[in-house]
C-alpha cells in the first residue's frame, strides 16, 4: 500500500505539471496588441518607428532589405520617413481586415457575395480537419 505522503507527493507533481504546461500554452497563445508591437520595435522610445528601426526588426525575421523598404513605405503614409502609432495601428487594422475579407471569399464558395448556411457548414467542416494539422507543423 502506497503512504499518504508519497500519494500527495504524486498528486502535488501532477498539478504542477499540468500548471506549468498550462502557462506555458497561454504564454505562446497571447500576441502582442499592436502598441504593445510598436512600442517593442521603437527601441530609441521617441514615439515613432524609424526605417532604421522597422529595418532591425524584419532583418531578423531574414526578409530582403528592399522588401522592408517597400513595406515600409506603404505603411508610412504621411511619407514623412516615420511610423507613427497611428499609422502602425491602422495598417494592422487593413491587414486584420484584409484577413477577413480573405477568410469571407473562402466561405463563399459560389461567389454572389453572400453565405449560406450550407457554406458555413461546409467552411466549419473543411476547417476542423485542418486544424489538427496546423497544431502539429507548429512544433
Amino acid at each position: 500500500m502506497i503512504s499518504k505522503t508519497l500519494k500527495l507527493g504524486v498528486l502535488a507533481i501532477a498539478i504542477f505539471a499540468i500548471s506549468f504546461v498550462d502557462a506555458q500554452e497561454r504564454q505562446r497563445q497571447h500576441r502582442p496588441s499592436p502598441k504593445e508591437l510598436f512600442q517593442k520595435l521603437d527601441t530609441n522610445d521617441d514615439g515613432a518607428l524609424s526605417l532604421d528601426e522597422f529595418k532591425n526588426k524584419r532583418q531578423r525575421e531574414e526578409i530582403k532589405e528592399e522588401t522592408v523598404g517597400e513595406h515600409f513605405d506603404e505603411l508610412d503614409t504621411n511619407a514623412d520617413g516615420f511610423l507613427s502609432l497611428e499609422e502602425f495601428i491602422a495598417s494592422k487594422e487593413l491587414m486584420k481586415q484584409k484577413r477577413v475579407e480573405k477568410r469571407f471569399s473562402e466561405m463563399d464558395k459560389d461567389g454572389n457575395g453572400t453565405v449560406d448556411l450550407e457554406e458555413y457548414k461546409s467552411f466549419i467542416e473543411n476547417h476542423k480537419k485542418e486544424r489538427p494539422k496546423r497544431k502539429h507543423n507548429r512544433h
